[in-house]
């Protein structure tokens, strides 16, 4: 079932006034812990060097990985996380080599 928007906190603004992804102050560590236990499931070494971090139900995942078809197994594996509501993608493509 979807969350009404009004049941979400307000973006917090930055210097210039744009709207954060953010919505809390607090990191989750233990959020990002499970999302990176959850990587290292897969079985994709790739996926191992992924930096997590967890911010109340929001997740970012930054770094590189070698194909599209990673980031998004990356993206999905990481939304299947109990209490992980948003993943910010942030990783980038790039061929090793």
């Amino acid at each position: 079932m979807a969350k009404s928007p009004a049941l979400l906190p307000a973006p917090r603004l930055d210097q210039a006034g744009h709207a954060s992804l953010l919505m809390q102050d607090s990191d989750d560590p233990s959020l990002a812990e499970n999302v990176e236990r959850a990587l290292r499931a897969t079985g994709y070494g790739s996926l191992r060097g992924v930096e997590v971090a967890g911010h109340a139900r929001l997740v970012i995942l930054k770094g590189r990985v070698p194909s599209y078809y990673l980031k998004q197994v990356a993206q999905q594996t990481a939304l299947s996380v109990p209490n992980v509501d948003q993943v910010r993608n942030d990783l980038e493509v790039s061929r090793p080599g």
